[in-house]
C-alpha cells in the first residue's frame, strides 16, 4: 500500500513539473510558426531584379552574406520575392541559402509588379503662346492609412490569426502586397515585423496597380 502511494505521489510530481515545460515548448513553436523565412546571399554580389528572371532590370545589388526576408515566390520556385531597403525585388535562389520554414511562402503574380519605364519629364509642357503650361501629374507611392481608433495587425490575412501589433488611427503604411480579393494588406510594422491589416478599416492613396498581388495567401 505504501509503495502504491509513493508511485502515485511521484507521478503527480512529474505532471506538475511537465506542465510549465510544455507551455514553453508550445510558445516557442508558435513563435517559429509565424517567423518570416529568409535567404542569405551566397555569392560575392547578387542582383535584385524587378521580376523573376535575368531579363528584368536590376533594382539593386546586395553583397554576400546579406539576409533578405522572403515575401513570395514564382510558380516554379526558382526566384524569391524579397524585401530590400528600396522595396520588393526578386533574387535567383541558386545564389542563396534558405533559412526558416518556406512551406507557407505564397506564390506571387509578378506581372502585377511590371510597370513601364518612366523617362524623366519636365514639370510642365510648353504650349503655344497664350495657352499657358500644363502640369505633369506625379506618380504617387501607394499608401494605406488606418481609418479607425486602433487596428490589429495579424500574422495572417484573417481575424482568426494572432495579433502581432496594434496601431493607432492615422498610421500610414506602404503596402508590400494585397490578397487577391483586396480584403487584406501585407505591411511592415517597425520593430514588430510584418503582418496583415484589414482593408475595410483603411483609406487607400496612390496607384493601386503598383501593389503586388499575393496568391494563395489564405
Amino acid at each position: 500500500m505504501k509503495l502504491k502511494a509513493k508511485v502515485l505521489l511521484f507521478t503527480l510530481l512529474l505532471l506538475v513539473l511537465a506542465v510549465p515545460l510544455l507551455g514553453v515548448v508550445a510558445s516557442d513553436a508558435q513563435q517559429r510558426q509565424f517567423a518570416l523565412p529568409i535567404v542569405v546571399v551566397n555569392t560575392g554580389n547578387l542582383n535584385v531584379r524587378t521580376g523573376p528572371g535575368p531579363q528584368f532590370t536590376v533594382l539593386t545589388t546586395v553583397p554576400g552574406g546579406t539576409e533578405l526576408p522572403v515575401l513570395g515566390r514564382n510558380q516554379d520556385s526558382t526566384w524569391y520575392m524579397v524585401a530590400t531597403a528600396i522595396g520588393a525585388g526578386w533574387v535567383d535562389i541558386s545564389f542563396t541559402i534558405p533559412r526558416g520554414d518556406f512551406s507557407y511562402v505564397p506564390f506571387v503574380r509578378w506581372e502585377t509588379l511590371a510597370s513601364p519605364v518612366v523617362q524623366p519629364l519636365p514639370q510642365s509642357l510648353g504650349l503655344p503662346t497664350g495657352a499657358g503650361n500644363v502640369a505633369i501629374p506625379q506618380i504617387q507611392v501607394p499608401q494605406v492609412i488606418v481609418n479607425t481608433g486602433n487596428l490589429n495587425v495579424r500574422s495572417g490575412p484573417g481575424a482568426i490569426y494572432t495579433v502581432i501589433a496594434t496601431v493607432p488611427g492615422g498610421t500610414t503604411f506602404e503596402p508590400l502586397g494585397v490578397t487577391e480579393d483586396g480584403a487584406w494588406y501585407f505591411v511592415d510594422v517597425p520593430r514588430r515585423g510584418r503582418g496583415w491589416i484589414s482593408a475595410e478599416y483603411t483609406i487607400f492613396r496612390g496607384s493601386y496597380d503598383a501593389i503586388p498581388v499575393i496568391v494563395n495567401a489564405y
